[in-house]
C-alpha cells in the first residue's frame, strides 16, 4: 500500500508537472549526467531518440496533448532550483493483469542538489499522480548497487517482487567441444511444451509489462508459422539434448535496436555441459556485428553466461506499490 506521507510546502513550490514542450532536452542532460556509467545501449538510444523530439515542435506539442490518452507518451515531474532542472521522474503508464498501471523511470537528482530529499518528493508525487488517475500499482526497477534509492522507494511503500540480470554478448568466446551423448539441434515440435514451461518460470507474468514475451511468435505449430508471417517477425530455435532426452532451449529474435534479443529455457537444476554446448554452438551461427542481449533471473546460470561469452551489465531490483485496492 502506498505509504502515507505528504509534501512541504518547500517541496511544492520546487515541484511541478512535466512539460514536453520544453523540458525534454533537459531531462535528457539531466539523466545522462547521473547515470553516463551505468546506461546499457538502449539506454543511450532512448537518450538520443529524446533529444531529436526535443528539437522537432510539432512532435513536442502533440506529446504534451496526448500525455494522459495514450499509454506510450510518458509524462512526469521535474524539481527545480532557480532556472535550473535538477531533479526528474518519468511516468509511462503500463497495463498490468488487464488494469491501468504506472512505471517510475530515469528517477536523478544532480549532483550538487543530492540528499535534500527531492527524489523522495519526486516518488511522493508520482504515487499520488497514479492514485488520483485511478491506477492499481505503480512499479519501478533501481540497481542493486544504489543503497539510497532502494532506501528511498522502500521509505514510500515500496517491495522488492524480483532481481533481474541483462547480460550483452561479449565480442569473444570459446567454442566448446560437445560432450559425448550431447547433441544441439533445431528444435523439435516435440520441445515446445517443456520449452514453455521452462520458459513461464524463468519469465513470469509479472514482467509482461515490461519483457513481453508473445507466446505466438514462439510457436511451432502452423498457428505460429502463420502469426510470424503476418507480423512480419521471425525467429530461431535451437535445443540441446543428452541420451535423447531435452536439457535447454534456446530463442533468437531479430531486434531493430542495439541489440538481438535471446530467451533461454532450462531447468532449475540444469546440466552445465549440455547448456554451455547450447550457448555456445547457437552464438557461432549469429551475426557477428549485432550484439545478443539476455535478461535472465539473478543469480542464476552466472558462470555458465560468463563461460559462453557474456557479461553482465547490471542487475535490477523489480520493485511494486498496490493502490486504489
Amino acid at each position: 500500500m502506498v505509504a502515507e506521507v505528504t509534501l512541504s510546502s518547500s517541496a511544492q513550490q520546487h515541484l511541478r508537472r512535466l512539460d514536453t514542450r520544453r523540458d525534454l532536452a533537459k531531462v535528457a542532460d539531466l539523466v545522462e549526467l547521473c547515470f553516463s556509467d551505468t546506461l546499457d545501449p538502449e539506454g543511450r538510444q532512448y537518450l538520443n531518440e529524446m533529444r531529436r523530439a526535443a528539437q522537432t515542435t510539432s512532435m513536442i506539442r502533440l506529446a504534451g496533448n496526448l500525455i494522459e490518452d495514450t499509454p506510450y507518451v510518458p509524462s512526469g515531474y521535474v524539481w527545480e532550483e532557480g532556472n535550473q532542472l535538477v531533479g526528474n521522474l518519468s511516468l509511462i503508464p503500463i497495463t498490468y493483469h488487464a488494469k491501468r498501471g504506472y512505471m517510475i523511470a530515469n528517477v536523478a537528482t544532480h549532483p550538487d542538489y543530492r540528499g535534500h530529499g527531492i527524489a523522495t518528493a519526486l516518488t511522493i508525487s508520482a504515487l499520488k499522480h497514479a492514485q488520483s488517475h485511478g491506477a492499481g500499482s505503480v512499479w519501478l526497477q533501481v540497481r542493486d548497487d544504489n543503497p539510497s534509492a532502494i532506501h528511498i522507494y522502500e521509505s514510500t511503500g515500496f517491495i522488492e517482487r524480483m532481481r533481474r540480470t541483462s547480460w550483452y554478448s561479449g565480442p569473444s568466446y570459446e567454442l566448446m567441444p560437445t560432450p559425448v551423448g550431447v547433441k544441439v539441434i533445431n528444435r523439435q515440435l516435440q520441445h515446445w511444451l517443456r520449452q514453455r514451461e521452462w520458459l513461464e518460470r524463468l519469465y513470469p507474468a509479472d514482467l509482461a509489462w515490461n519483457i513481453p514475451l508473445d507466446w505466438n511468435l514462439f510457436r511451432p505449430d502452423l498457428l505460429g508459422t502463420f502469426y510470424r508471417a503476418f507480423s512480419l517477425e521471425s525467429m530461431r530455435h535451437w535445443c540441446v539434448e543428452c541420451n535423447g532426452e531435452l536439457h535447454g532451449a534456446l530463442s533468437w529474435k531479430h531486434s531493430t535496436g542495439i541489440a538481438d534479443t535471446l530467451w533461454l529455457a532450462i531447468p532449475e537444476q540444469p546440466d552445465e555441459q549440455a547448456i554451455l554446448a547450447l550457448l555456445t554452438t547457437s552464438r557461432s551461427t549469429f551475426r557477428k556485428e549485432q550484439p545478443l542481449s539476455l535478461n535472465f533471473p539473478a543469480d542464476q546460470a552466472v558462470e555458465l553466461l560468463r563461460r559462453a561469452g557474456f557479461y553482465p551489465h547490471q542487475t535490477l531490483i523489480w520493485m511494486a506499490v498496490s493502490i486504489n485496492q
